[in-house]
């Protein structure tokens, strides 16, 4: 137990760990920023295309940073649960990426090609970080 905790995290988990922050960072801002702009335009009778769905998106947002940033934590104490967070954390934010593609790819109004590129790349980076045998094994001790 003892060499455990001495035992210095590999250089590629501390990237990713560094990047989940960097994407609770994020998630946080653009889930404060949607609740914002969606409370701004309803107070001044502007019309919000489905407020519910999204406010819903926006909770979710803030939900994945707070999870992110309590594995994070934790990442450390090497739980095995921080690595299946992390796992299914960017897991569904390449399949968020995949659709905003998708958006980009139909031509919707504010999704940039650029921003899609960093939200495709930043999670797979990670998740290649995790499941290499390094990764693995630093959450599996």
């Amino acid at each position: 137990m003892v060499d455990q905790a001495l035992e210095c995290m590999p250089g590629r988990v501390k990237f990713a760990v560094a990047g989940v922050w960097a994407q609770a960072v994020a998630n946080l801002i653009a889930g404060g920023s949607l609740l914002s702009e969606v409370d701004s335009r309803l107070d001044h009778g502007q019309e919000v295309s489905e407020p519910g769905l999204v406010r819903c998106l926006a909770y979710f947002s803030i939900v994945m940073a707070v999870l992110l940033a309590v594995a994070s934590l934790f990442a450390q104490k090497r739980f095995g649960w921080v690595w299946t967070v992390f796992v299914v954390v960017e897991t569904l934010a390449v399949v968020g990426a995949l659709f905003g593609i998708v958006a980009v790819w139909l031509g919707l109004q504010g999704v940039s090609a650029g921003s899609m590129a960093i939200s495709l790349a930043l999670p797979l980076a990670i998740g290649g970080a995790l499941i290499t045998g390094r990764g693995q094994d630093w959450f599996s001790r």
